[in-house]
């Protein structure tokens, strides 16, 4: 399978902490990584640990400073923007329900390789408005109207497949392999292919490549090395072309050129120069919220935080942008490398609470209140069904017996590719509005804005190019809305919705895809009763011949 990616291990990780067994074939050596259980689960409940208390440290500055000027060090501490240590329980939030969702879901099918089927039938059960965003509120959408994943990540069916979302949902897919990239990134692909494509994909994979690898580096580097191995492993599958490769490239080489690494600020600051105020790589900033500034932010507070959880954590959380993503990430990923009683060394803190409410965000779960310990132990059950099943390994006693790969990870192999399909938002000053208004803050619409009109409202725009797609939110008060492209008529479209008290953003309400190249006028007209007509956004195919 061409998502199947492996690699041999350099000889860094020979003497890992770990411990590893070889056996003798005929004429070659086959060396086996043993990772103990009970060890193992530890790590596991620190993961769960770690991202709720990065989460919940990044959340108050979630999107609070997209733009210059940013947070620094000296907005941190008592009194100002802090840990969060107390939560109990812990609250569920995106950056860990929706794994949380798929565990319960691998469990349930005893199927550690989930469909699209399967997830479909989890998402409908279990996630909905309203604590959903961007690329997964737009996946949920197509799922409802009868999607399967992978279809419900391209851009011709969602048009926030480069956002941030499979960033912060796929992570534990590498836990749940330890050791064993290749085959994390097989049963995280369709996960990852339910909201991402192409660089979002790639920024997933690249976080749960780090996830397995944490449990095989050598413990006898330094932390800031081993951040460093695990994370230029990681680096070799995204293809050069992409932007999240220069992302990565050039926050290390500012990190190695800075002499001050205390002054991380620097190099965050460069990042918004170099990719949202500038078109570097391919790369269009368009919301704070975007798979590829998030990445780059994150690779800022991995590499400065160099290893230590608090540090990283703090620089997380003043980064910018959607900062508690990458923030939760990184906890995650600490948490997993260092385990819960270290969390509780750094922290001095023995009475962390255990609870995990996942009824906050997710529904029907059948444990509503659950526990990281309870938790860990089930992910030790799914781990074992991995070893045996899809590893080649073993069980003996306590340990785990993983052989390790046979070929080196590479990047995918996809050529070049430039996604026609550009997004214009209900706020872009194109629009000529009559009966309509833009309401901001409407955080689960698409660029968290919305356009809402009433009896008899109209709307219209020009556009450059060969295809267009119109995107509204249908509810309970929805009405009747007339679609007019280049003066033909085609039909009444209806934006009533009884599935849900929060109705359904991100839904495609009409398409036409075959325009010949050129200019064209798209009219969106209400119909004369004093129900809802909304605009969400458009999606584009722009004229080829059009300036890039």
């Amino acid at each position: 399978m061409k998502y199947l990616r492996s690699f041999i291990l350099a000889t860094l990780i020979t003497n890992m902490a770990l411990g590893q067994m070889t056996d003798s074939a005929e004429n070659k050596e086959i060396i086996h990584y043993k990772i103990n259980r009970t060890e193992y689960k530890d790590k596991l409940r620190g993961f769960w640990l770690g991202s709720c208390i990065a989460n919940w440290t990044g959340l108050p500055t979630e999107n609070a400073r997209t733009d210059f000027p940013f947070f620094t060090d000296s907005d941190f501490g008592p009194g100002k923007y802090d840990y969060v240590l107390d939560q109990n329980p812990w609250g569920a939030d995106d950056d860990t329900d929706i794994e949380y969702v798929y565990q319960h879901a691998i469990e349930k099918y005893d199927n550690f390789m989930l469909t699209g089927a399967q997830i479909s039938t989890e998402w409908q059960k279990h996630i909905g408005l309203p604590k959903l965003w961007v690329s997964n509120l737009a996946a949920l959408g197509q799922i409802q109207n009868g999607a399967i994943p992978p279809a419900t990540s391209l851009p011709e069916n969602n048009p926030m497949w480069d956002m941030i979302d499979a960033q912060l949902t796929t992570e534990i897919f590498g836990a749940f392999a330890p050791g064993r990239p290749d085959i994390a990134l097989e049963i995280g692909h369709i996960p990852i292919r339910t909201t991402a494509y192409l660089h979002s994909q790639w920024a997933a994979e690249f976080y749960i490549i780090m996830y397995s690898l944490a449990a095989i580096v050598d413990k006898s580097l330094s932390p800031k090395d081993q951040i460093l191995w695990m994370a230029e492993y990681a680096r070799r599958s995204i293809p050069n072309w992409s932007y999240i490769a220069d992302m990565y490239d050039f926050v290390k080489a500012a990190y190695a050129n800075n002499p001050d690494k205390e002054n991380w600020e620097k190099t965050r600051d460069e990042v918004a120069n170099r990719y949202q105020y500038s078109v570097t790589a391919g790369y269009h900033y368009k919301y704070p919220w975007d798979s590829g500034i998030n990445f780059a932010a994150s690779i800022v507070s991995l590499l400065y935080g160099e290893g230590d959880y608090k540090k990283t954590i703090r620089i997380g959380a003043m980064s910018g942008w959607d900062s508690d993503n990458p923030t939760a990430t990184w906890g995650g990923l600490l948490g997993l490398l260092y385990g819960y009683k270290e969390l509780q060394v750094q922290f001095n803190k023995t009475d962390f609470a255990d609870g995990y409410d996942i009824a906050r965000t997710r529904f029907n779960m059948p444990i509503p209140l659950d526990n990281f310990s309870d938790m860990s132990e089930r992910g030790i059950g799914i781990i074992d069904a991995i070893v045996t099943g899809a590893l080649g390994g073993s069980i003996n006693g306590e340990n785990w017996i993983i052989p390790e790969m046979s070929s080196e990870i590479t990047a995918a192999s996809v050529p070049k590719t430039k996604v026609s399909w550009q997004t214009i938002e209900d706020n872009d000053p194109r629009w000529n509005y009559n009966g309509f208004e833009t309401h901001n803050e409407n955080w689960n619409a698409s660029g968290a804005t919305l356009t809402k009109g009433y009896a008899n409202c109209t709307a219209e725009l020009n556009f450059n190019g060969t295809a267009v797609q119109y995107y509204a939110y249908r509810s309970p008060r929805g009405g009747i809305v007339s679609i007019n492209v280049d003066g033909i008529s085609y039909g009444e479209f209806n934006l009533e919705d009884h599935s849900g008290t929060h109705g359904q953003y991100y839904v495609k309400i009409f398409e036409k895809l075959d325009l010949t190249s050129g200019t064209h006028t798209i009219r969106i007209v209400g119909d004369v009763k004093d129900t809802e007509k909304t605009i969400d956004m458009l999606s584009i195919i722009e004229d080829p011949s059009s300036k890039e």
